[in-house]
């Protein structure tokens, strides 16, 4: 209750106005589009904007009796493998040499082992208020021919924050690894909002586009004419994201003066600007 009180104190009514009456005009880059109220042509950081809508949307349906969850496919996520791959995805950037590469990876594996504990202490609590659901299953152990398996923790399912939304995959092995690091989990209230800001962060993140795109992109940067954010973002933002945030959003104060949503123009200025020209 407290941290929906922050947010009604929070609030901007006139910024949560203009979204609401605005029209969508078009995306700049994946993180900002250009949207027009009335005679302002303004530029909002979409990205910015859907993070605090979907932390919104965590809160409010924080603790539902009605039980909305996306089960995952397949069995679900190998939560310890997820974790892993974020680490070991980070040593290669770093290029970790030679025999320290062995010790990277040791290192990799005890810190995923002590995450995923993490996760699986608190696995009652996340299904219970925030509909994030963890169950062991015993999994077959690979390299074995006796049929060997062992208990491991999957995420199988995730909460429906907004119908039609769905949150991107190769996101979820990140927003694990900051649900088991970032979140204190020793305070009440601090880590109910670290919850939903992290849930805000990994169902905000922009899709990419399929291989197929891709590949249509790459010729685009070859030509020299790259594109900024792909058709499959632009779609996501325009069609999922924009009238989400228009409609559902509650916007803090501190958006209208922090970039994440700038005046760019008055449009009676352009057309005078193109009737000279």
């Amino acid at each position: 209750q407290s941290l929906r009180t922050d947010l009604g104190n929070r609030a901007h009514s006139g910024l949560a106005s203009k979204l609401r009456d605005s029209t969508f005009v078009g995306c700049v880059s994946r993180n900002r589009s250009l949207i027009q109220w009335g005679i302002e042509l303004l530029m909002i950081d979409h990205f910015e904007l859907a993070r605090e809508l979907f932390y919104q949307l965590a809160l409010a349906k924080f603790g539902s009796t009605e039980e909305n969850i996306a089960t995952l496919g397949g069995g679900g996520v190998d939560v310890r493998l997820a974790i892993e791959s974020v680490l070991s995805s980070d040593d290669e950037d770093g290029n970790t040499p030679g025999s320290q590469s062995v010790s990277a990876t040791d290192t990799n594996i005890e810190l995923a082992e002590q995450a995923t504990r993490c996760l699986s202490e608190h696995a009652d609590m996340l299904k219970e208020y925030f509909s994030i659901r963890m169950e062991h299953k015993k999994m077959p152990i690979a390299d074995t021919n006796g049929g060997d398996s062992e208990v491991r923790l999957m995420l199988t399912g995730l909460p429906v924050l907004l119908e039609g939304h769905s949150p991107t995959p190769h996101a979820l092995p990140i927003f694990l690894l900051r649900l088991a690091t970032e979140v204190d989990w020793k305070e009440e209230k601090p880590c109910f909002e670290g919850v939903c800001t992290e849930l805000g962060a990994y169902y905000a993140d922009i899709p990419f586009q399929d291989d197929e795109e891709s590949a249509t992109n790459v010729e685009e940067v070859k030509n020299d004419n790259p594109e900024l954010i792909d058709a499959a973002a632009k779609r996501y933002v325009q069609h999922v994201i924009y009238p989400a945030i228009s409609f559902l959003l509650v916007p803090p104060k501190e958006f209208a003066s922090d970039g994440t949503v700038v005046k760019l123009a008055l449009l009676t200025s352009l057309y005078k600007v193109f009737e000279r020209c």
